[in-house]
């Protein structure tokens, strides 16, 4: 049985491509940051606020479509099956347990089954 948590999250997929797109956004410029030739960081400041801004916006837009489609959730064949099962055909039996068929046979006709 699954968690209840997760099945709430499962029927939310964008809100967790929205969580998970906020932290790779945050990572990225950090990482840039801590990481980058200070000749980068000068670049970057060259550009102003506004490109900036942006930029993280684009960025933001990717990371949640990203996550987006890896977090689609596939149906499996066995859940399929598990889902036409209440809606099977009624079955007739005798009082013996066994199913009866019912077969229209011509008068000379040979029943090769029988033999």
């Amino acid at each position: 049985m699954k968690a209840r948590w997760l099945a709430a999250v499962e029927k939310m997929p964008w809100a967790l491509a929205v969580v998970a797109s906020l932290g790779a956004t945050l990572l990225v410029p950090s990482a840039l940051a801590l990481l980058a030739p200070p000749q980068l960081l000068d670049g970057a400041v060259a550009l102003g606020d506004r490109q900036l801004a942006l930029a993280l916006l684009a960025l933001f837009t990717f990371w949640t479509c990203v996550f987006r489609l890896s977090f689609r959730r596939r149906h499996s064949a066995e859940e399929d099956l598990d889902a036409d099962v209440g809606r099977s055909a009624p079955v007739e039996v005798n009082t013996a347990g066994a199913r009866r068929v019912e077969r229209d046979v011509a008068p000379g006709e040979v029943r090769s089954y029988l033999r």
